[in-house]
């Protein structure tokens, strides 16, 4: 398991910076709300669906798509949450 510190937790800020205005908006209620209670188990499932391209992930947030990688779906649901 991975332990992130805080620099690495910057680089993950860094990361929900978007190019889709929607995303954007979401991820920031996420990162305002959540992103401080995340343990180090979520936070590597965060980056997992950060990799993701940005019309990928939206989708997978609006439940427009689903997603076989069912580690996904508990951290999707918080992002939907916030």
């Amino acid at each position: 398991m991975a332990k992130f510190d805080e620099t690495e937790k910057r680089r993950i800020r860094f990361q929900t910076r978007r190019g889709l205005l929607e995303l954007d908006i979401l991820l920031g209620r996420f990162m305002e709300k959540e992103f401080q209670h995340l343990g180090d188990d979520e936070l590597a499932v965060f980056v997992e669906i950060l990799d993701l391209p940005d019309q990928e992930f939206l989708a997978l947030v609006n439940r427009k798509e689903t997603t076989d990688q069912l580690h996904f779906i508990p951290l999707l649901e918080k992002i939907r949450k916030a």
